[in-house]
């Protein structure tokens, strides 16, 4: 029979070699000032942020929320031109004041909500930059969401979650898509 691994009680006396050491509470110990919150503007991306706003109400925390622009991810084409000076707008131009339009409203509404909120678009490989703001910006904890993809789609594509979990220096909350 294998001994019992985990005591009952961190001060079980007939537990042999263990000392009576009262246990910390878990708020003193858990003290979270700046959450990154990496969002997509996707439905899933909102359940993050929900989640991070609970965390920040919780501990007066700050959020910050970052949106990373994949610049691959737009082609350069003709589909606009300025009206003023005819010079051409690339797709990437488009999509990327719309991110900063779209981080703008949000951080809007949170404010509106009294939440402190401070929002920022980077251009890059999402984990990568994700990793590289946290650092920068020295948060407590990242709340990110999952897309829940496998096969081969995570196979190809990767997950961007499993990468910050693996890279970041603080603790990352995963949260799944239902």
């Amino acid at each position: 029979m294998m001994p019992d691994v985990f005591p009952i009680s961190p001060s079980d006396p007939s537990k042999p070699g263990q000392r009576n050491v009262p246990a910390a509470k878990v708020e003193d110990e858990l003290t979270y000032t700046r959450i990154l919150v990496p969002i997509d503007f996707s439905e899933h991306s909102k359940k993050s942020t929900s989640y991070a706003i609970r965390f920040a109400s919780r501990y007066n925390a700050i959020l910050q929320l970052l949106h990373v622009f994949v610049l691959p991810d737009y082609a350069v084409a003709r589909n606009e031109y300025e009206p003023t000076g005819g010079s051409l707008k690339t797709q990437g131009d488009v999509a990327e004041q719309a991110a900063r339009e779209n981080l703008a409203a949000i951080e809007d509404q949170l404010r509106h909500r009294g939440i402190k909120v401070e929002a920022y678009l980077r251009v890059g490989c999402p984990f990568d930059e994700i990793v590289q703001m946290a650092n920068h910006l020295n948060v407590d904890l990242i709340i990110i969401g999952s897309h829940g993809r496998t096969g081969l789609t995570h196979l190809l594509l990767g997950s961007t979650a499993e990468r910050v979990v693996e890279h970041a220096q603080c603790p990352v909350l995963v949260v799944k898509q239902p």
